[in-house]
C-alpha cells in the first residue's frame, strides 16, 4: 500500500496549491473499503461513500486523486470490487444532482487529459504484449468490477462511457477547428495539444482492454471461459460506442446542414430586392431587344444611304456624257453642272454624317448598366425564386412582345455576370428553369393569340 500511496502521489497534481499528505489517494482508498465493510445495507453504504468521496474529492483541484484512488483499489485483487463500488456511487441515481453531474463532467475531462498527455505511462496485462494507457485500465477496471457485482448496473458504465465518448467526440472536433483556424477553443487543462501524444482514443482504449481481459487464456484445461461476461461486456461497449458515435455523426451532420441553410438563406435576396428587380428587368429584357433588332436596323437604313449615293453618282454621269455627246441638245456645261450638282447631293445628302439621324440608338452602354442594376439581385436567389421570377416575367403583359427572347436574354445575363462562381443556384438547376420557361412562354403566346383571333372575329 505504502508504494500504491507513492505512486499517487506522483500521479496527482493539485492546481491550487493546497498541501495534502503524500498519501492522500490511499487514505480516501482505505475509507471508501472500511465504510462499504462497517455497513450492512448495500444501499447505505453507497449514500455514505458518496457523500465522503464528495465531501473530500469534490473540489476541482483533487478530482485526479480519484482516479489514483480507483488505481489503489484496482491493484488488490480484494478490494478491486470496492473500485467499481466507488464508480458507482457517484454515478447511480445522480444524474438529478448538479453536484454529482459536475465531479463526473471533470473527473473524465481530467482522464482525457491526462491519457492525451501521457501522464502515467502506459501498463501491460501480465498475459498480453500490448501495451494499453493507465487510465484504460483505470476505467476498464471498473467496469469489469461492477459487472462482477451486478450484470445490471451496466446502465452505469453506458452512463460513463456514452459521456466519455462525446467528450472525446467533442475534443476532436475542436481540435480539427483548431488546426484549420475556425475555432480558439483550447485544452481542458489549458495546455495546447501535442500532436506527438495524440494517438489512440480513451474510449477505444478501454474497450480494447475490457476484450483482452475477457479473452480465453492459452495454456488452461478450461474449456469453459471463466472471463465470458467480460467478453460480453466488451461486445455491449461496442455497441454502445457504434450507437454514440453514429448519433454524435448525425448530429454533427444535421448542425453542418442547418448552418448550410441557414448561410444560403442569408445569401437568398429579399422580397423587396426581388420587386424592386422587376422593373430593371423589364427595361433590360426591351434593351436586349432593341440591340438584337439594332444591325437589321442599321443595316436597312445603310442599303438607302448607299442607294441614294450610288443613284447620284450614275444621274450625274450619265448628264457628263450626255453634255459631252451633245445628245438631247444638252450643252457639255449643262452636263457638267448636272454632274457637279450630283456630287454634291451624293456628298452631303447621302453621307453617314446626315443619314446619322436615321440610325438605330446603340443600347449597349445602357444595357450593361440596367443589367448590373438587377445581377446583384439574381445572384442572390435560389432555384425557387428564380423560378417564380421567371415566370412573373413571362406572363407579365408588358413583356408579351419580348417574352420570346427571354430565355436567350437570361443566359446573356448570366454570361456577362461577374463573380458567376457566388452564385446560388447551379447551372444545370438554370437549365431546367429556361427549359420549363419556354413551354411558359408557348402557353402565354398561344392564349394571346387565341384572345387576338377572337377580338378580330367579334
Amino acid at each position: 500500500m505504502e508504494q500504491q500511496s507513492q505512486q499517487a502521489k506522483g500521479a496527482a497534481n493539485p492546481t491550487d496549491g493546497e498541501q495534502l499528505p503524500p498519501d492522500f489517494a490511499n487514505r480516501v482508498a482505505t475509507k471508501v473499503v472500511f465504510t462499504n465493510e462497517r455497513e450492512r445495507d448495500p444501499e447505505e453504504a453507497m449514500e455514505k461513500t458518496a457523500e465522503m468521496l464528495m465531501r473530500t474529492l469534490g473540489k476541482r483541484s483533487r478530482v485526479r486523486y480519484f482516479a489514483d484512488m480507483l488505481e489503489i483499489l484496482e491493484d488488490d485483487p480484494e478490494t478491486s470490487r470496492y473500485a467499481g463500488l466507488s464508480l458507482v456511487s457517484m454515478v447511480m441515481d445522480r444524474q438529478d444532482d448538479a453536484r454529482f453531474e459536475k465531479f463526473l463532467d471533470d473527473f473524465l475531462d481530467v482522464m482525457i487529459d491526462d491519457h492525451v498527455h501521457e501522464v502515467k505511462p502506459p501498463v501491460q496485462l501480465e498475459y498480453r504484449r500490448k501495451h494499453f494507457s493507465a487510465y484504460a485500465r483505470i476505467l476498464g477496471e471498473s467496469f469489469v468490477a461492477m459487472m462482477n457485482i451486478n450484470n445490471e448496473l451496466y446502465e452505469v458504465i453506458s452512463h460513463v462511457y456514452s459521456l466519455l465518448i462525446r467528450k472525446e467526440m467533442e475534443l476532436e472536433v475542436a481540435s480539427k477547428e483548431r488546426k484549420d483556424g475556425t475555432s480558439r477553443r483550447i485544452s481542458i487543462s489549458g495546455r495546447k495539444d501535442d500532436p506527438s501524444k495524440l494517438g489512440k482514443k480513451l474510449f477505444d482504449d478501454v474497450v480494447d482492454l475490457v476484450h483482452s481481459k475477457g479473452e480465453q487464456r492459452s495454456g488452461t484445461l478450461q474449456q469453459q471461459n471463466p472471463n465470458e461476461f467480460v467478453s460480453i461486456l466488451a461486445d455491449r461497449m461496442r455497441g454502445t460506442r457504434r450507437y454514440v458515435i453514429q448519433d454524435i455523426l448525425n448530429k454533427q451532420a444535421l448542425d453542418r446542414k442547418k448552418e448550410a441553410e441557414k448561410e444560403i438563406s442569408e445569401r437568398l435576396a429579399s422580397a423587396e430586392e426581388i420587386i424592386l428587380a422587376k422593373d430593371a428587368f423589364k427595361r433590360g429584357i426591351n434593351l436586349f431587344w432593341m440591340e438584337k433588332q439594332y444591325n437589321i436596323k442599321y443595316m436597312s437604313v445603310e442599303k438607302v444611304r448607299v442607294t441614294i449615293q450610288v443613284s447620284a453618282v450614275v444621274v450625274g454621269v450619265l448628264h457628263f456624257l450626255m453634255g459631252y455627246l451633245g445628245l438631247f441638245g444638252m450643252l457639255w456645261w449643262e452636263g457638267v453642272s448636272v454632274t457637279v450638282a450630283m456630287y454634291i447631293f451624293a456628298r452631303f445628302f447621302g453621307s453617314r454624317q446626315y443619314f446619322q439621324r436615321f440610325f438605330p440608338d446603340d443600347v449597349t452602354k445602357e444595357l450593361e448598366v440596367v443589367v448590373g442594376s438587377f445581377t446583384p439581385t439574381l445572384r442572390k436567389m435560389s432555384r425557387d425564386q428564380m423560378d417564380a421570377f421567371i415566370r412573373h416575367q413571362i406572363r407579365d403583359p408588358a413583356n408579351l412582345g419580348h417574352v420570346t427572347i427571354l430565355p436567350e436574354f437570361m443566359k446573356y445575363i448570366f454570361a456577362v455576370m461577374p463573380e458567376r462562381n457566388s452564385v446560388v443556384v447551379q447551372r444545370d438547376e438554370l437549365a431546367d428553369i429556361l427549359q420549363n420557361s419556354e413551354m411558359d412562354i408557348a402557353r402565354v403566346l398561344r392564349t394571346a393569340s387565341q384572345v387576338s383571333h377572337g377580338l378580330h372575329t367579334a
